[in-house]
């Protein structure tokens, strides 16, 4: 694939030049590249019928989430220039969020400390579910954490129950998006 820099009359060409070539553009660069050759009369694989569905649901995502105006107000928000409402909510049905954290340096089993998540998403993280388990597997307590005020990224969950088991317990952290994608996280203590 050619690159082509400071040349004014394909700065800004994209798309197909005949049946020759195509222009492709990747951030402020413009490529030039060979024509892909597609078997039209082939059997998509496994992996692309996946994709393909995959894509199909962004898109009837993406359509309901602009047809409703507060969330199509949410991901209007802070767009990049050249970006769509539909590009953001197609994104963010296919992007997961992703626990980063979970600190759990204050627990010691007692009801009333607090266990702090931090999480990511493309978007926005919607909630932040937490679950705590004895070493035999037993459940202590479960529940919604609270979402800083401040900090967007971070969750904060306060336990009602004492654990007496404290050694070998696990905590069990999972952050879900407003498409419903999740990000799971454990943590042993």
């Amino acid at each position: 694939m050619s690159r082509i820099t400071e040349n004014l009359l394909v700065k800004e060409a994209r798309g197909k030049m005949g049946n020759q070539f195509v222009y492709k553009k990747r951030g402020e660069d413009t490529y030039i590249a060979k024509l892909p050759k597609v078997d039209k009369d082939a059997e998509p694989t496994e992996g692309q019928v996946r994709v393909r569905e995959r894509f199909g649901e962004a898109s009837e995502y993406a359509q309901g989430a602009i047809a409703d105006p507060e969330l199509r107000a949410e991901y209007e928000r802070n767009l990049p220039s050249g970006k769509t409402a539909y590009n953001a909510a197609f994104r963010d049905y296919l992007k997961a969020p992703v626990v980063k954290s979970i600190d759990a340096g204050k627990y010691t089993g007692v009801a009333g400390t607090q266990i702090v998540v931090k999480t990511k998403d493309d978007f926005r993280v919607a909630e932040v579910f937490v679950s705590i388990h004895t070493a035999t597997g037993e459940l202590v307590e479960e529940g919604y954490a609270i979402l800083n005020p401040i900090n967007r990224n971070k969750w904060t969950y306060t336990t009602v129950a004492s654990n007496l088991a404290l050694a070998g317990s696990s905590i069990s952290v999972t952050a879900k998006d407003i498409p419903g994608n999740e990000g799971r996280m454990m943590h042993s203590l």
